[in-house]
């Protein structure tokens, strides 16, 4: 990202954070899970595998950091999902 932006990593970081709120690390941890979750909710496909796909390479990791930044595990975010769809 900074070599593209002509910048020092050093300058794109507080640009960045300056203009949204997040450091860009925060940004792309917030994509892949909100990512994660439209996959939870839209598949049957192992919360591992999930894991993998949306670029962490531990399935602890995954889980924890789902864990800490929405306050439920990704099997309960799926459950909570597929109930709500069940009642349709």
């Amino acid at each position: 990202m900074t070599t593209a932006s002509g910048l020092t990593a050093r300058t794109f970081k507080r640009r960045f954070k300056s203009a949204t709120r997040y450091t860009p690390l925060d940004d792309v941890l917030s994509l892949r899970l909100e990512e994660a979750k439209q996959m939870l909710e839209a598949s049957d496909t192992a919360i591992d595998k999930i894991a993998q796909q949306v670029g962490y390479a531990e399935p602890a990791a995954f889980r924890r950091l789902f864990k800490r930044s929405t306050g439920i595990a990704p099997l309960h975010d799926r459950q909570r999902f597929q109930h709500v769809t069940a009642l349709d």
